[in-house]
């Protein structure tokens, strides 16, 4: 199995994850490490006040995009990427309270955020044009707690909504677990629901079938978490667990569709003593390769990711000054997980990039 470490600042993150903003070290990685479980909970330890931000954006129609969510700040940035690497693009200023998660664009090169919200604010999945800084469509009907979008070639939205902000049905005799919201092309209001699989859903995907794969994580009573892939067929409410042979857990995360149909998912321990992404080649149920982070056991999960093409998108975690780490947007060669480019930490919108997104351009 070919094993590639990505970059990763491993003495600066066990202090600085937290310290820098006044957490302590020992919560501030964990909320990170589990934030899609509990959203709104980790979102407000981690920043019960935010500095005033304003949504601009300087992107060219023929540039790449890179989107990613700034949960604790309550935006999406925009960097353009061209030969060169990163360059800072816009900012997309969410409602007061929002929590911004997981993201994808559709064909039509539209932005989908998933919100889930602090307090009194509404759950929510906003929808922006390419190159505007105010959402189209907003979608609440029917959301609880969104944490990820995907959208097929239909324009069938799928939002992984939690049961509740703080992960109520992830853990067995909590209650009800969550479920995949569907919304038909052009409907703001549910056609469809999807539930009955165990805990909680951590990420959705699409394939050029239409085919919906969802991962979600459940904490049994007694024994091991469970986590799996359950695949859907288009317009299907039943699905079929996939049973992958996860090494070191699972707990899966983040997940996308490659063109010819591998199955590419994040994994990780919940101590992070091992965070990865995995590929499944051809419908087999074991890894056939493998890009790693992780060995500090603090922080350094990433949950979601973007892939396009034989290009990857996920954080690189730079430090800055011994005192604070930069969670970056990086582009990585895919399958090798070879660094390309990331952003200047200086020009980074906000410390921690989450979900990501891209937009080709013309």
């Amino acid at each position: 199995m070919l094993q590639t470490r990505l970059f990763i600042s491993v003495a600066i993150l066990v202090v600085c994850a937290g310290l820098a903003h006044g957490a302590t070290p020992s919560l501030y990685p964990r909320c990170v490490l589990n934030l899609p479980l509990a959203p709104a909970m980790c979102a407000r330890l981690r920043n019960s006040t935010r500095p005033a931000s304003r949504s601009w954006n300087s992107s060219r129609s023929n540039e790449t995009l890179v989107y990613t969510s700034q949960p604790f700040s309550g935006i999406v940035a925009i960097s353009a990427l061209d030969s060169r690497g990163f360059r800072a693009a816009g900012t997309l200023a969410l409602p007061s309270q929002s929590v911004a998660l997981g993201l994808t664009v559709d064909a039509s090169q539209n932005l989908y955020v998933a919100i889930s919200t602090l307090g009194s604010g509404t759950p929510s999945v906003e929808v922006f044009p390419r190159g505007a800084t105010q959402p189209n469509k907003t979608y609440t009907d029917g959301l609880t707690s969104p944490v990820d979008v995907a959208v097929d070639h239909y324009g069938t939205l799928y939002v992984a909504n939690l049961a509740s902000a703080h992960g109520a049905g992830c853990s067995e005799g909590s209650g009800p677990g969550g479920n995949v919201v569907e919304y038909a092309s052009g409907s703001m209001t549910p056609t469809r629901t999807i539930s009955g699989f165990p805990g909680c859903p951590n990420a959705v995907a699409v394939d050029a079938k239409a085919n919906l794969y969802l991962t979600y994580t459940y904490y049994p009573s007694s024994g091991f978490v469970e986590s799996d892939v359950i695949k859907y067929a288009y317009q299907s409410t039943k699905g079929k667990a996939l049973n992958l042979q996860v090494p070191g857990g699972p707990q899966l995360g983040g997940i996308a569709v490659t063109q010819r149909g591998d199955l590419v998912v994040e994994n990780d321990q919940d101590d992070a003593t091992l965070n990865q992404i995995l590929t499944f080649r051809g419908g087999s149920k074991k890894p056939t390769s493998s890009i790693q982070y992780g060995g500090t056991g603090w922080g350094t999960a990433f949950k979601f990711f973007s892939l396009l093409g034989n290009a990857l998108y996920a954080p690189a975690y730079i430090a800055q000054n011994l005192s604070f780490l930069i969670a970056t947007p990086a582009e990585f060669a895919y399958p090798s997980g070879h660094q390309l480019f990331a952003q200047n930490p200086a020009n980074a919108a906000g410390p921690w990039s989450y979900g990501f997104a891209v937009s080709p351009g013309t």
